[in-house]
This record gives structure tokens, C-alpha cells and sequence, in this order.
């Protein structure tokens, strides 16, 4: 099942391109919010509980049973991020500097499509999307290169998904989720005290899992969603390669290797009230579990014998968001939304070169505009900022990484809704 489902997805996504990371992903860790212009523009507030287009795919399938017609949401998300590293003192290895890093997150363009058929109380819908992902690409020779250097992990997420409308008041959603991984790690390593190498590692899997929802109406102006999605392991196979400054192989260090990834179960609470027929009220809550994120530890395929790990040390995080949304008449919409996004890395010691991260704080605009019964535009923009923060990681043969970062992006996001 696994091999015709991978056979599947590779024909999808040659065809939409969606084996995508992002640079720096703009939610804490590596997740990626981007679902559609719609959440973007409230900043994601009240996601779980809208229901007011097909990307509710994702965000809470039982969302579906809301929407009346056919329809097909596309969207895209351009990703604007400054990543910038000024070193403040690192140590280590013997004999080695280097400077700073540059700006080393990259601009990305990130797609997702989303689509609902409704029959009688029932409704089944198809999301893909990539949930989770992340690129940092610092300077050649910069000061940290032997602790990371190159690293990108990248996801594509196929999820078939039904609900069932019990009631006016209650609707159920589940999905299954088809999800292709793929990572590339690089670093600078000593192959003799005064002597520098390359070490790249490489690895990709598939695996499934499952997401589910309800949403509630208790009375007519007020919508409460609540949706899980769950666990997601990897067992990475790929191939650890070192090589000289020449390019030349070490093939004594050069072998398969096999890691262990999880990604956080999350679980998100959804509040929206219609205060009359022109605002409407959105909060959101939503739980990461990112504490399954301790280590990655690439061991020899053949004998089981651990490289040296990549240590992370996530901890578990809250995300929360409001907004407001304010109908100018029967074509237009317009959306704003706040929300503050927690980190998983809890200190300057936890943190590391390959996952920079720190608390981010949205603030988004937007707009929607109903064309017609049959064609609707979304358009949103958001402001995320980092909270300054520190780095003083040590791994053992690469020194001690002591700087500031300082992190922000921006996000423009489109979207297009067709109904019949």
C-alpha cells in the first residue's frame, strides 16, 4: 500500500511541485501555517471553527459540512524572511575562524490545494499541502560551519478526508494522511586537527497518520471547532558521505545510515462569533506537542554504530491568535488578526545553527473579495517578528557557537475559490 500510495504521490507532485520546504519556517520549530490566504489574513485565528472554504481540508475536517457546493481552493504563499547572525565570541575548533553568516534563509514560494464534494450529510474533500519544513543556508566559511552549515527537511502531505453532519449544531471529520519526508544536512567536520572536511547526510521516508475533528454550534452566531492532528514517525534511510576539502571520498566514514524523526502531535482549539451581520470575533489556541523532538541520531545501517547527533531539545508549546473580521457589503471582507507563536527551544544553549528559533509574533492583514457566487479571491498579508535571541551551543568536536540573531519575514498570500 505504502509503495502505490508513494508511486501516487510522486505523479502529484511532479505535476504541482509541492515537495517544498520553507526558509526558516514561519511558525515555532518547522512547522508550516501556510494553509490558504484565508487563515493567513487572520493569523490563523479561529481556523478550526471557520469553515468558510475548502482549506477547513486541513485545519478541522469537520468544517466541511458547512460548505454547500463543490469547491476548489488553490493558493499560494510567497515567503519573504531576514535571517541574520553576528558573532559574539565562539570558540573552537582549534585553528579555525570564519564570519558571520549573511542572510541565510532563503525567499520560498509555498502552494496547497484544497477541494470538497458535498453528498447529502456527508462531505469528502482532498488537502495537499506541506505541514512541516525548513531550509538554512549560511555563507561558505562561515563561524559555525562545523556545527551546521547546509540543512533543509521537506514535506508533501496527501489528506483524503470525510465528515458527517449529525445535526444543524454538531459535525464529526476525520482524514488519513500520506506524508513523504525528505532531509539533507551539511557541516563542516576535522578529519585531523588541522584538517577540514565535509560531512552530508541524506535521508527520506513516508509514512501515514491521521487528523480529526468536531465542530459545534451552540447557538446560531457562535462556532467552536476542536481538531487533532496526530504523531507523525519517520525512519529515515539515507547515506552518510565525507569527503575531503578535494572532494575525495573518506570511504571509511562513508556508509548507509538509518534516524528515527518524529513530528509534534497538535491539538487546536477554535472559538468564532458572529457579532452582527458585519463583525465577527475569532480566537484560537492551538497545543505542539514538540518535547517528541529530542535528537536525530543517524546510525550505520549496517552495524548500528551512532554518528554524533544532532541535539534539539524541543520543548512543548502554546500558539494563540485572535482577530476580527469586518464585512464592508455582500462582495467584500476584510480580516486582521494578532497571534504569538512559542518557541521549542528553550534556551541560548538549546538553541542551534540548523533550527534558530525564537518566540514570533504575528500581525496580519486581509482581504476577500466574492466575485461572484462562484469565484472568490483571498488575499492576505502578515508580519512576523522574532524575539531577539542568543546562541552559546556546544558540540563536541565543533566548539562552542556563541552569537545574536536576528530573524523577520514577511508573507504575501493569494488564494482562489471555485464553486458549483
Amino acid at each position: 500500500m505504502k509503495q502505490a500510495a508513494h508511486l501516487a504521490l510522486r505523479g502529484t507532485a511532479g505535476a504541482i511541485s509541492l515537495l517544498i520546504s520553507a526558509g526558516a519556517a514561519q511558525a515555532a520549530g518547522f512547522a508550516l501555517p501556510y494553509q490558504g490566504a484565508s487563515s493567513i489574513g487572520n493569523s490563523l485565528a479561529g481556523s478550526a471553527a471557520l469553515g468558510e472554504d475548502a482549506t477547513t481540508v486541513y485545519f478541522n475536517p469537520a468544517g466541511m459540512s458547512r460548505l454547500q457546493t463543490r469547491q476548489v481552493s488553490i493558493a499560494g504563499h510567497y515567503v519573504d524572511p531576514s535571517f541574520k547572525y553576528t558573532d559574539t565570541g565562539s570558540t573552537g575548533p582549534a585553528a579555525f575562524t570564519g564570519g558571520n553568516a549573511g542572510d541565510f534563509a532563503s525567499n520560498t514560494f509555498l502552494p496547497t490545494l484544497f477541494a470538497v464534494l458535498p453528498a447529502g450529510a456527508w462531505r469528502f474533500g482532498l488537502g495537499i499541502s506541506a505541514p512541516f519544513g525548513n531550509k538554512t543556508d549560511y555563507d561558505a566559511g562561515w563561524r559555525g560551519r562545523f556545527q551546521a552549515d547546509f540543512t533543509e527537511v521537506k514535506f508533501i502531505n496527501v489528506n483524503p478526508s470525510v465528515s458527517y453532519q449529525f445535526a444543524d449544531w454538531i459535525s464529526v471529520g476525520a482524514g488519513l494522511n500520506y506524508i513523504r519526508a525528505e532531509a539533507d544536512i551539511e557541516r563542516s567536520t576535522l578529519l585531523a586537527p588541522t584538517v577540514e572536511g565535509r560531512v552530508r547526510l541524506t535521508g527520506e521516508d513516508s509514512t501515514f497518520s491521521y487528523n480529526f475533528g468536531v465542530l459545534i454550534n451552540p447557538t446560531p452566531a457562535t462556532r467552536v471547532g476542536l481538531s487533532y492532528r496526530s504523531r507523525i514517525d519517520f525512519d529515515l534511510s539515507g547515506r552518510q558521505r565525507v569527503t575531503q576539502a578535494s572532494g575525495a571520498e573518506v570511504a571509511s566514514a562513508t556508509f548507509d545510515v538509518r534516524a528515527d524523526l518524529a513530528l509534534p502531535a497538535t491539538t487546536a482549539l477554535s472559538v468564532v462569533h458572529e457579532v452582527n451581520n458585519r463583525w465577527a470575533l475569532l480566537g484560537d489556541v492551538t497545543f505542539y506537542q514538540w518535547s517528541v523532538i529530542q535528537q536525530l541520531v543517524p546510525r550505520n545501517a549496517s552495524t548500528g554504530v551512532a554518528s554524533a547527533p544532532l541535539n534539539l531539545r524541543f520543548r512543548d508549546t502554546v500558539r494563540v491568535a485572535a482577530a476580527v473580521n469586518y464585512r464592508i457589503n455582500e462582495a467584500w471582507l476584510l480580516r486582521g488578526g494578532l497571534a504569538w507563536d512559542q518557541a521549542p527551544v528553550a534556551s541560548a544553549e538549546d538553541r542551534t545553527a540548523n533550527q534558530p528559533d525564537s518566540d514570533r509574533t504575528w500581525v496580519s492583514l486581509g482581504a476577500r473579495w466574492d466575485v461572484s457566487a462562484a469565484h472568490r479571491l483571498d488575499f492576505a498579508y502578515a508580519y512576523v517578528m522574532l524575539a531577539a535571541s542568543s546562541i552559546n551551543h556546544t558540540v563536541t568536536n565543533a566548539g562552542t557557537l556563541r552569537g545574536d540573531y536576528d530573524n523577520s519575514a514577511h508573507i504575501l498570500a493569494a488564494q482562489y475559490t471555485f464553486s458549483w
